[in-house]
């Protein structure tokens, strides 16, 4: 099965210290892993208050993971994530398909800019010559 990218953020509960927190993520971790996933890249954003109330919870301790993984295995995440004490909600969203089409977009964006300076030159060394 191919591996695909994601984003996973999960919001940890307020009362978990940062060793807590850590301890939490390195458990995702894990889950990815276990499922034959890898794990890129770790942000840990720290306290957040968050947009409304969950349960008692008014902050939580918001951790992005990036991931390459099977798309059976982030269901099989996810599922373990429902069920983990410490964490009130969590995101996996796809990101391969953007990434590409923002790389498109970039090579578009520098093919176009790359001819406008061309022209500008052309344009410069027009005005140079005439003025001579």
């Amino acid at each position: 099965m191919s591996q695909r990218q994601y984003e996973i953020l999960f919001i940890a509960e307020q009362t978990l210290g940062e060793a807590e927190v850590d301890t939490l993520t390195a458990t995702v971790k894990g889950f990815i892993e276990k499922e034959n996933g890898t794990v890129e890249k770790v942000e840990k954003w720290g306290k957040k208050r968050l947009a409304y109330p969950i349960g008692k919870n008014r902050e939580g301790s918001y951790v992005l993971m990036l991931a390459n993984s099977p798309g059976s295995a982030i269901s099989e995440v996810e599922r373990r994530m429902r069920v983990t004490d410490g964490i009130l909600r969590f995101l996996a969203i796809r990101i391969d398909e953007e990434m590409k089409k923002a790389d498109r977009k970039r090579t578009i964006r520098g093919k176009k800019e790359s001819t406008r300076r061309a022209s500008v030159r052309e344009k410069d060394r027009a005005f140079e010559g005439g003025a001579q």
